[in-house]
This record gives C-alpha cells, structure tokens and sequence, in this order.
C-alpha cells in the first residue's frame, strides 16, 4: 500500500520539470533584491522624514514599506530554501520516492515539518507549496512598490 502511494507521487513529474520549476524560482531572487532595496530605501526615507521633515505620514508609509519588506524577505528566504531542496530533488529524480521520504525525516528532525501523521506529500503538492510562497512574495513587493511611489509623492507635494 505504501509503495503504490510513493508511486503515485512521482508519476507525472520528470527531471526536465523539477529543472524548470528550479529556474522559475530563480526570479524570486531577484525579486529579493529588489525588495531588499525598496527596504533599505524605506528605512533611509523613513528616518529623514522623521529627523528632518518631522513628517508623521511619510514616516508612517515608511515604516509599513519597510516592515512588508521584511515580510518580503522571510518569504524569500523559504523560497531559497524550497529552491535548494528542488535543486536536490532533480539530482536524486532515480530515487525519487525514498527520496521524498528521507526528506521529510530530515526536515521533521529539524522541526521543519509539524509532524510525521501527514500523509506523504507528492512532488506536485510540494512545488503548489512553493508557488504560493511565490506569490505572495510577488505580492509583497508589488504593495512595497506601491507604497514606495505613494510615499515620494507625498514627500514632494509636502
């Protein structure tokens, strides 16, 4: 019974797909430094407006700019993370069932994972994972972003 369900979890994903799925995920990293910028901008501009221009709305976007970047960055790092185990994955495809098995070990002795009752997560629920991670970042950084433009607008119409 446990062998058809490992068999089950591999049968419609190959190496060519995990080596996509892995350059996919590579965007995120630059969406990270993106992000990392738009941050580190906020904060600078955060602590001008309030040393300088005593400015409690620009201070205000400020800090919510830089805290969705934080944000931003913890989803980042999961990514990278998720993308380094895929990476493995595609190497280790011939064995893949035990594979996966062996990873999920892995990552419950490090208290990565909530606990050994889930089922076995086939590779499919595992990338439907890390593409959720995926937008929300892309949703993150299009709200910094957003914030970003709002908030030197309203430091030159101030």
């Amino acid at each position: 019974m446990v062998n058809s369900n490992k068999a089950n979890m591999t049968e419609n994903i190959n190496q060519t797909a995990l080596v996509t799925f892995n350059h996919l995920l590579i965007i995120s990293q630059r969406l990270e430094v993106f992000s990392r910028l738009l941050t580190l901008i906020a904060l600078c501009f955060g602590l001008m407006a309030s040393w300088f221009l005593n400015s409690v709305l620009l201070t205000s976007y400020s800090l919510v700019s830089f805290l969705v970047g934080l944000i931003s960055q913890y989803y980042a790092i999961r990514i990278a993370f998720d993308k380094k185990l895929f990476d493995y994955l595609a190497t280790k495809y011939d064995q893949f069932p035990d594979v996966l098995d062996e990873l999920d070990n892995a990552l419950l002795q490090l208290n990565l994972k909530k606990s050994k009752q889930q089922p076995l997560r086939s590779i499919e629920d595992r990338q439907k994972g890390t593409l959720k991670l995926f937008k929300k970042q892309i949703f993150l950084i299009s709200m910094q972003l957003i914030l970003a433009i709002v908030t030197v607008i309203l430091g030159i119409s101030t």
